[in-house]
């Protein structure tokens, strides 16, 4: 056989195994039916107007009142990205026509392959890499959430870092375009915390090697592969220009960005909150923060007591208390086993005990001083995920770090240990059976690290109860209140088991692991017995990982397509009543999870909705005034007596009124309540105003009347003044206004009236992508009443049409179209040149397709 196809067919092979491994995993998927998902499922409600539009709209009026769609259902700005017709799930998907939710698993399973390759890795160590990167429970347990976005990005950061390792052993070319691709590849798919995480792991291993190549004075090679990365940075950044601009502009306009108002808990002396930072509200970055002992779960799984709402067996105390109390229990019995310091989580981080066993060894055994930037880039970021737990780090990072007050979900900065582990146990293998370690360096650096990390889990099992009292500080007051003291004695008896089995579970394979690479340091014939080393250290890995997973994603977690989609959103009865309203459109307030739902949004124009990235002027009318006036419902609708009550808070609901709330669901089984009071879709005002600060106009709404007059910020008087309206303008009681045609992107009205007229549209203003046209002329939009679009229309009968069309995303496709095809044009010419100068010998393959 020719020497090179004895080099490929290795390969091939290993991606063969990795197909059959997800085909295993998600082989229901295989079947056609579908894992119910909380995100995908949320995410359906959200794009479904857009969806059902048909065409791409950069703007939708189904949640939040209307919203631009550039992090929803995406909008097309008319550049074409190559980076999407060839990246690597396009490619599992068009060419070899897999269209299962494991393609995300697949493409990471190979994207990793490839890193531990360009790391040096021989093919069965690079597979085990990537079996140990791939199936860590973070990124199977977030494909059950439905976070396929941060799934996908995860999957382009191992070329991210090949492409590093590539140019810092001096492969200009292949690692040029292996980071370019790779990072092109990242900011296409806009998970923006993902990247943000990526690019600082990036910024950490370029430290090192500054640091390395300083000490050795190679300037010639510092400058050429800053150069190189610079190229690639500025090459991803162009091929994406579309997406990193809707980035931009989102940030500056949405919740994440810079507030307008005071604080509402102001105070001289008070901390700094989100008005002081360009960012998120500092509680809300902090949340999810993961707590410092459970940092155990990288290496126990149940350390905490795995996911909420956990499920305990027949052999359990709660379950055995509960038999013997007279309680009515099938084969299981859920409760919250979870006992760590976030609100609730699907389950833990677990990198795997014998990777984590080999993670410390390659710090005993690795000489490459590499191993030291990847051990603080781990630690690192596991600090950042100890979020409020670690303030005094942590705060610093957000009041100062640049845009880390732009994330939530601290916790996910463990994606990058969910890298950094697998490289270093591979490293560590890497160097037992490539070098001549003396043996009983190896030995002693063996039982340091078994003793190390078997130790810890030792200890977990035998006398957990010596460290851990295994309670909940955010739990287990409601449980207390609610239920008896044997009932919660038996629950923290199984929370210490969980922990305790998981323990014995984890030495059990750290053992078996130092076991073969003991075996592997005495043998005499070394070569003979790393067979066995390197079958049995992939499946001890592999069965580590898997049967963790299985706990969280697992077959009877799909359903048939169609129970899926009649269990998705089903019609309720105030759906059905609603729907039969024809006219163009109106508003509805759902009572049940109004601002964290988009159920409602799949059938209706929702005041609610369910996204991370509201607008930020929303976000402060729901904070300063929708809630005020859901909640006034809410109490009236539990304590009305008659029509006449409902009647008079509608009236006393002016925000709600000007975004044509007309629709309230308080009971999705009964008809709607239909609110009297709401504007409807545009009106002429009688009078308005200007103040001076956001402050001021907020705090207008309270006592405005926006059905005859307007409240403006200051920097809309000119617009306005030139038309030379007065403050108060004449009653005309024959003037209308009214929708004739209604899109997503695109609204058109009739007018008539006797005089010049102030119009408030009960539409969403938003400067960057709304174009006004009263009789085909364009006309400058003003907001009104802080969230409001308003317009000057002249006397006499017109059609007015506002078109969402935004030039600067013209531009950026533009710039994505040329960058895009300039970058996969770069990757052709250097592949059809490698082939040209290695060229597979096809004699030999025509040999052996005989044969």
């Amino acid at each position: 056989m020719n020497t090179q196809l004895k080099k490929i067919v290795p390969h091939v092979g290993v991606l063969l195994s990795f197909f059959l491994l997800v085909l295993v995993y998600f082989y229901p998927s295989f079947e056609g039916k579908v894992l119910q998902q909380g995100d995908i499922t949320n995410f359906e409600g959200m794009v479904q107007e857009v969806a059902a539009y048909g065409q791409s709209s950069g703007w939708t009026n189904s949640m939040f009142s209307g919203m631009p769609t550039y992090h929803i259902g995406g909008y097309d700005s008319g550049g074409v990205n190559f980076i999407v017709w060839i990246g690597g799930e396009s490619l599992i998907n068009n060419v070899f026509q897999i269209h299962t939710i494991g393609n995300p698993i697949l493409l990471l399973l190979i994207t990793s392959y490839i890193l531990f390759l360009c790391l040096g890795a021989s093919w069965w160590l690079a597979a085990l890499g990537a079996i140990a990167t791939t199936f860590s429970s973070y990124n199977l347990i977030i494909l059950v959430a439905g976070h396929w976005t941060k799934l996908l990005v995860l999957a382009y950061v191992p070329l991210l870092i090949a492409g590093i390792v590539l140019l810092f052993r001096q492969k200009w070319w292949t690692g040029l375009l292996t980071f370019s691709f790779g990072l092109a590849s990242v900011i296409q798919h806009n998970h923006l915390q993902i990247a943000y995480y990526a690019a600082i792991f990036c910024a950490i291993l370029y430290i090192g090697f500054l640091v390395e190549v300083l000490r050795k004075k190679e300037y010639k090679r510092l400058g050429i592969t800053t150069g190189i990365f610079a190229v690639g940075v500025i090459f991803a950044v162009l091929a994406n220009s579309s997406a990193l601009y809707m980035n931009y502009e989102s940030g500056q306009t949405s919740m994440r960005g810079k507030a307008e108002l005071t604080p509402l808990e102001s105070a001289e002396n008070a901390a700094p909150t989100i008005s002081a930072v360009d960012g998120l509200d500092k509680d809300y970055v902090f949340v999810w923060s993961y707590g410092k002992a459970e940092t155990l779960n990288l290496m126990i799984p149940n350390a905490k007591g795995g996911e909420s709402g956990g499920t305990l067996g027949k052999d359990s105390h709660l379950y055995k208390e509960l038999r013997a109390h007279g309680a009515q229990v099938g084969k299981e019995v859920r409760a919250q086993t979870y006992w760590g310091d976030k609100p609730f989580t699907s389950g833990p981080a677990y990198l795997g005990a014998v990777v984590c066993f080999l993670f410390l060894l390659a710090l005993f055994i690795v000489p490459s001083r590499a191993k030291w930037w990847l051990l603080g880039a781990s630690v690192f970021f596991i600090m950042l995920a100890w979020g409020r737990n670690l303030a005094w780090f942590n705060d610093w990072m957000y009041y100062h770090f640049p845009l880390y007050a732009k994330f939530r979900a601290v916790e996910m900065a463990l994606v990058i240990p969910g890298f950094t582990f697998p490289i270093l146990a591979v490293l560590a293998i890497k160097e037992l059976i490539n070098t001549q370690i003396d043996k009983i360096k190896l030995t002693k650096s063996l039982y340091w690290s078994a003793g190390v990390t078997g130790g810890i889990c030792l200890l977990m099992w035998l006398i957990p109860g010596a460290f851990f009292d295994f309670e909940s500080v955010n739990y287990d007051g409601q449980i207390t209140g609610q239920a008896p003291d044997w009932y919660y004695q038996a629950l923290l008896a199984d929370r210490k088991d969980l922990l305790a089995s998981d323990a014995f579970r984890s030495l059990m394979y750290i053992a078996l692991a130092a076991g073969l690479v003991f075996v592997y340091i005495q043998s005499k014939n070394r070569r003979k017995v790393l067979p066995y080393l390197a079958g049995g250290l992939i499946v001890l890995v592999l069965c580590d990982l898997w049967t963790v997973d299985k706990r969280y994603l697992n077959d009877g977690m799909f359903q048939t397509a169609k129970k899926h989609a009649e269990q998705q959103f089903p019609k309720t009865v105030a759906d059905e009543w609603i729907l039969r309203d024809t006219s163009p459109s109106y508003r509805v307030l759902n009572l049940q999870g109004t601002w964290n739902e988009s159920r409602t949004s799949y059938f209706h124009k929702s005041i609610g909705g369910y996204h991370a990235a509201k607008l930020g002027r929303y976000q402060d009318l729901i904070d300063r005034r929708l809630s005020q006036e859901e909640n006034a419902i809410i109490r009236q609708l539990q304590s009305a007596k008659q029509q006449s009550d409902l009647e008079e808070v509608f009236a006393n609901c002016p925000t709600l009124n000007m975004l044509n709330a007309k629709y309230i669901i308080y009971n999705t089984e009964q008809p709607p309540i239909v609110n009297p009071s709401a504007n409807g879709n545009a009106w002429f005002v009688q009078s308005y105003r200007f103040v001076d600060t956001p402050d001021e106009e907020m705090a207008a709404l309270q006592t405005l009347n926006p059905k005859t007059e307007a409240v403006f910020d200051r920097q809309f008087q000119l617009p306005i003044t030139n038309y030379q309206l007065p403050a108060t303008l004449p009653v005309d009681s024959t003037a209308s206004i009214v929708m004739t045609a209604y899109f997503p992107n695109r609204v058109e009205y009739k007018s008539s009236s006797a005089q010049a007229g102030l119009a408030i549209f009960s539409e969403v203003y938003y400067k960057n992508g709304w174009k006004a046209f009263i009789d085909g002329e364009r006309v400058p939009i003003s907001r009104a009443n802080w969230i409001l679009r308003t317009l000057v229309v002249p006397a006499g009968e017109h059609e007015i049409k506002m078109v969402f069309d935004p030039d600067d995303m013209k531009i950026a496709g533009t710039m994505t179209t040329v960058f895009s095809g300039l970058l996969m044009l770069l990757l052709v010419i250097v592949i059809v040149v490698g082939l040209i100068r290695h060229p597979l010998n096809l004699k030999a393959v025509d040999k052996i397709t005989k044969k």
